[in-house]
This record gives C-alpha cells, structure tokens and sequence, in this order.
C-alpha cells in the first residue's frame, strides 16, 4: 500500500525505512521455478490472468509485470516479478525474512532451494504458514523459527495441538481484541505478530493488547510519528505515505489523480485520509488547512462535499456513518451555504455548529478556502470571493489533526468534488 507488493522496490524500500522483517511469498510457475507474488493467480496485481503455475517462466518473466497505478498513482511504472533466489541473494543476512510458499506445489521447493544453497537461512529466516501447516515439523527440525497464523475459528485446543513446532503465533487484525488478547496471555506465552496493520490508531490498540510485532503494508506511516508532509505532492500522481481510503488492496477508495495536480474520487459520497499532511500532535496555537476545490458538473443544492478535520487519530471517516473517531467536517453545498458540522465518535448524524450563505458554485469553478483550527475556535474562510465570508465556531471539543477529503452527500461522480494546492501549516 505504500510501494508495489512483492517487488523488488517494495523490498528496497522496506530496508532503507528502516524494518526488522520483510515478508517475502512464493508461488512456482508450471516448470518450478519460484517467483515472488502472495497470490496464487496473478488477477489482482498484475497484467495477467490465471494461476501462476499455467506460466512457463520464460513468459511470465517477459510478459508479466505488477501494475500498482489503481492503489498508488498513474505515477508508478510497472514491475517485474521478482524470483525467490534473486531476492534471497540480496536480502538473506540484512533483514529478517518471514517466507510463505503460498501452494503446497512451492513449499518442497523452496525448502529444498533453501537446503542446498542457502545453509545458513535458518539464522534469519522465519517459515511462515497457517498453523495447520504439515512443513512446520521439518523446518523446526532444521532449526528454523516458525510462525503459524491462526483464523477466528482457532481454538485453544488446537493452538495447544499444533503449538510445538510453531514459535510465534500470528493473529489478523480483523480478530475480535479479547480472543488477541487471550492468545497473547496463552501460558506458553509464545510471542505475537498481527497482521496487517494499515493505522497508528490499530497499531496503538495492538500495542495495548500486548502484541509484539505487526506486519505492516503501511509501514513508513505506521512507524512514523511527524507530519510528513505540509503541502499535498498530488501533481506527482504518486500516493503518499498515510493517504488511504477505507479499504486496502483493491484500489477502488484510493485517491485518484489527473495528473495536473488535482485529486479525486471515483466512489460518490467516499472519503480518503490525507494523513500524509496531518499533524499528529496539535500545536500550541493551532493550525491552518488552505486547499481549492471545485465541482465537475451543477450540484444539487443541498448536496454538499469538503474535508473532515480535527479528529484526533487516523481511522476511518465517512460522512453519514458512525465514525470511530469525534472531529468536525466542512460541508460546501450546491446552493453555497458553507457550514461547520460536529460528528461524535459512534454517532451517525453531525451536528451543526454554524453556517453562512455564499456564492452557488459553477461546474469547474475553482473555489479556495481556508481553515483555522485553534485553542479557542475553529473557522472556515471562502477566500475566493469578494469580500471573503467566514463561518466561525467556539466548539473546541476536538483539537486533533488528522485530515480527510470527503465527497459527502455527493450522489453522481459527473458532479465529484476535486481538490488541489492543500496545505497545513501550524499557526
């Protein structure tokens, strides 16, 4: 979610941010030959179809690259498969590497790859598979540290069963947290890693639960405690760390761009985390948000869309729904009216704290605005209009600074909200 998965810039970038472990998976083409991809059929993330193992590996290594533009930007050129011995080459000794032959087909193989001609493998290399797995006996015995993922369906008897040849247990995120919590409080008090971990708001709930290790696909923001950046790169056309939609992996809720710096969303009424310019600690006298936005096409009147502010951690907003998080949002509607809304954590409604009436907007006019967050108030400033119209607030119940773009009541996408030039500064 960050860089290409299972690439060779994916494991590069892993490495020069910093990380303990990488998680390499392996599937084999039709001859044997193993390559780096987590799924079995190459649909999801590349320019092919089908099982990995219908390819010879001449063909696959020549026609089949990974396409990550749908999840992060038009920016990104396509990537080769890596295979499993290049990467070994390069990363066994440097990284910790939690390898998964990902088909009963690859899992002799890269065990008899790793016996052959790689003698010390077992220094730095964890075998990972679900916890049922028959390899776990052999690779103990060869002195590897295993680690077996568990499903909600786990029960203590079987972690009891299975646990002699596994090490470490591995949780997902999606398990409910008392059943994490009861394997981490297992009296074999076997270490655990949770995947995957995509927020600092998960990795911090995590961290309270007494998990030891998360399996991030988010890795540079989860890690990262700074704002990272104080104006968008959008023109770039290149996803940022912390910019996310609320869903991973299928790239339909991830930002788009066209390339003149402007971003979107191909989903009516979503919402996407700009966490890349939010400030994770609010200063001391507050901070500013400037962006411009504009309308495809001729809004209804009461549709409205703009940002979501003020919330205090990176999880998930959408407008209408019961958020995790409290925060304020600025809705812009078709009929100009530019209103200041509460939203408390749980509650599906918002609640209005202010509003003023300003020009309708025009389909493709570029309008800009201003936000003041500070210890006192909290004000929104159309500044493309003569004179500027404020709206103000003295509600200072959310001081947070985590950001969202958010299409609101938005209904058709030929009337979408776009934004450009965002920046957040301290006051």
């Amino acid at each position: 979610m960050e860089y290409p998965e299972h690439t060779m810039a994916a494991y590069d970038a892993a490495l020069t941010s910093g990380v303990r472990a990488i998680e390499v998976s392996v599937n084999v083409t039709a001859e044997g030959i193993p390559v780096c991809i987590h799924d079995q059929n190459l649909d999801r993330t590349t320019n092919a179809t089908g099982p990995v193992s219908d390819w010879v590996y001449p063909s696959l290594i020549n026609s089949v690259t990974v396409q990550p533009k749908q999840i992060l930007g038009n920016g990104w050129a396509p990537q080769p498969l890596p295979n499993l011995r290049d990467v070994l080459d390069r990363f066994l000794g440097k990284v910790v590497i939690f390898l998964e032959p990902k088909s009963n087909e690859a899992a002799p193989i890269v065990q008899s790859i790793l016996q052959t001609y790689y003698p010390t493998a077992n220094q730095s290399v964890v075998w990972k598979a679900y916890y049922k797995s028959p390899t776990f006996a052999t690779m103990k015995a060869r002195g590897f540290t295993t680690w077996g993922y568990v499903d909600d369906a786990t029960t203590d008897a079987d972690l009891t069963t299975y646990g002699p040849n596994i090490g470490m247990w591995g949780v997902p995120h999606t398990m409910a947290p008392t059943r994490i919590q009861e394997i981490v409080n297992r009296p074999d008090k076997k270490k655990v890693i949770c995947w995957e971990v995509h927020r600092r708001s998960q990795r911090d709930t995590l961290a309270g639960l007494g998990v030891w290790g998360m399996m991030c696909a988010q890795y540079k923001w989860v890690s990262y405690a700074k704002q990272i950046l104080k104006k968008d790169n959008w023109v770039t056309q290149v996803k940022a760390p912390g910019d996310m939609g609320r869903t991973q992996y299928v790239g339909t809720r991830d930002l788009k761009y066209d390339g003149t710096g402007w971003a979107f969303m191909d989903v009516a009424g979503d919402a996407v985390l700009i966490g890349s310019c939010s400030l994770p600690e609010f200063p001391t006298n507050g901070y500013r948000i400037t962006f411009e936005m504009k309308f495809d096409g001729t809004v209804p009147t009461n549709e409205h869309a703009g940002i979501a502010f003020g919330k205090a951690d990176d999880s998930t907003y959408q407008f209408g729904a019961s958020n995790p998080a409290g925060g304020y949002h600025m809705a812009f509607r078709g009929n100009g009216d530019m209103q200041i809304f509460s939203h408390t954590a749980g509650v599906t409604n918002g609640t209005q704290l202010a509003t003023a009436a300003t020009a309708a907007p025009v389909a493709g006019q570029v309008m800009s605005f201003q936000v003041d967050v500070t210890p006192a108030s909290v004000k929104i400033t159309r500044t493309d209009v003569t004179p500027n119209i404020t709206v103000t607030s003295t509600n200072a119940t959310y001081r947070g600074g985590y950001l969202h773009l958010t299409g609101g009541s938005v209904s058709s996408l030929a009337n979408r909200p776009r934004w450009r030039k965002l920046t957040v500064n301290a006051l």
